[in-house]
């Protein structure tokens, strides 16, 4: 993000008429994140957005766009209302909200430095809406066919047994067809999301904010167990 500020910035931040916001620019970018971790500051950093910003939870109640230029190109960044555990069934309009990440080029997964447990939480409450951040799609193709029955390709080492895909396949509808997997380390879930044909595979950063209220060596020893790539900043001091 150091890059990111020293570009030009445009204000848009006017709330949409809800959670359904229009992707512009070249890019789309979103701020997700529990309450109160500091999404509006960071998206009013980025592009001197106007998203109100109090102590208290659940400030932001609608989605607020920016727009930040960069290097020649218009980025836009969407800060979203704080989410809860159990966002995914539909607490708190989770659902509305995570949602908005579906058609996102990019989620920047906001984080608490006094939290960090609430990274793995919200990877979970995306992943359950079919949000699948940082992984990539599963090598299954599947060619559907009017008649034939099932016919599966699948390597010899595979986890996956013939059977279980055939199963598979008949759960999630699927009668005829040529399914082919070429992935030997291909689990239950990957071949679930294959088939449903609904996952989206979005890239994501951890910014893990307020570090300015910790110690270096804190940090430093915090940020491994995350396990991803870890942006650390402090919006509200300007330090990203």
């Amino acid at each position: 993000l150091d890059e990111n500020k020293h570009g030009k910035t445009v204000s848009t931040g006017k709330g949409s008429s809800g959670y359904d916001v229009r992707k512009e620019g070249d890019a789309t970018v979103v701020l997700i994140g529990f309450p109160s971790v500091g999404k509006s500051t960071l998206l009013n950093c980025l592009t001197n957005a106007n998203s109100k910003i109090a102590s208290y939870q659940f400030t932001t109640l609608t989605a607020i766009p920016g727009m930040m230029e960069y290097r020649g190109a218009k980025i836009q960044v969407i800060d979203l209302p704080g989410i809860i555990k159990g966002a995914a069934s539909g607490k708190g309009m989770g659902k509305k909200v995570l949602s908005v990440a579906r058609n996102a080029d990019l989620v920047l997964i906001v984080v608490d430095v006094f939290q960090p447990k609430h990274f793995s939480i919200l990877v979970k409450e995306l992943a359950e809406i079919g949000i699948k951040v940082n992984k990539k799609p599963p090598n299954v193709h599947i060619h559907k066919t009017e008649k034939g029955g099932i016919s599966v390709s699948i390597d010899q080492d595979s986890q996956i047994s013939e059977s279980m895909v055939r199963e598979m396949c008949r759960i999630y509808g699927i009668h005829n067809g040529r399914i082919t997997i070429r992935d030997p380390d291909l689990t239950t879930d990957d071949l679930i999301d294959a088939l449903a044909g609904n996952r989206v595979y979005p890239n994501s950063l951890i910014i893990l904010n307020k570090i300015d209220l910790i110690d270096t060596s804190t940090l430093n020893a915090m940020i491994p167990f995350l396990e991803e790539d870890v942006e650390p900043v402090a919006a509200n001091s300007n330090l990203i």
